[in-house]
């Protein structure tokens, strides 16, 4: 059986409308994003072609929004801007597709960050 890695070690950190938040892989969003786009790699796809609704969907999924929250975030989404979350939001769905883990490039975090991002 594979080793677990602890719990937490796939959150991504995005800055939503100057506010800090994680985005927390589980298997939920791992299915529903499945069957909202046809798999994880088109929804990657989808957040690198800047698709606004795939965005708003990745994060609503990953910070556990419902209700308000949610009716709310579009419009966090778009004062926070398409270009400065795809790289974070790219990072979550790898995450999410490695089983809530990241998966080990042998860089940091940052340099995964920074690749993703270019």
């Amino acid at each position: 059986m594979s080793k677990k890695t602890h719990i937490g070690a796939g959150n991504v950190e995005i800055e939503l409308d100057g506010e800090t938040c994680t985005l927390k892989p589980s298997l939920q969003a791992c299915q529903a994003l499945s069957r909202v786009r046809g798999g994880i790699n088109n929804t990657v796809r989808a957040v690198g072609d800047l698709d606004f609704d795939a965005m708003v969907t990745v994060i609503g999924l990953g910070l556990g929004l419902s209700g308000k929250e949610l009716k709310d975030l579009p419009e966090k989404v778009y004062e926070t801007g398409l270009p400065e979350l795809s790289g974070p939001l790219i990072r979550y769905l790898s995450n999410v597709a490695n089983g809530g883990k990241p998966f080990d490039n042998g860089g940091s975090d940052e340099d995964q960050g920074n690749a993703e991002s270019r």
